[in-house]
């Protein structure tokens, strides 16, 4: 299931809201299926950070 914009936007606010890191933010939007690129625009970090936190799964 595709999460929509506002979807994931409102997850991420709550989410910040009860002291999630963006690291561990970055892990939650990519286990559900949210691209790189927009984990990076959701986020405010660039895609690269992004790409460099994945690989080193």
């Amino acid at each position: 299931m595709k999460l929509t914009d506002e979807q994931i936007r409102y997850f991420v606010a709550q989410e910040k809201k009860k002291g999630t890191s963006s690291l561990e933010l970055v892990f939650l939007l990519h286990d559900n299926g949210v691209p790189i690129y927009e984990i990076s625009d959701f986020l405010d970090l660039s895609v690269k950070y992004v790409e460099g936190v994945l690989g080193d799964q």
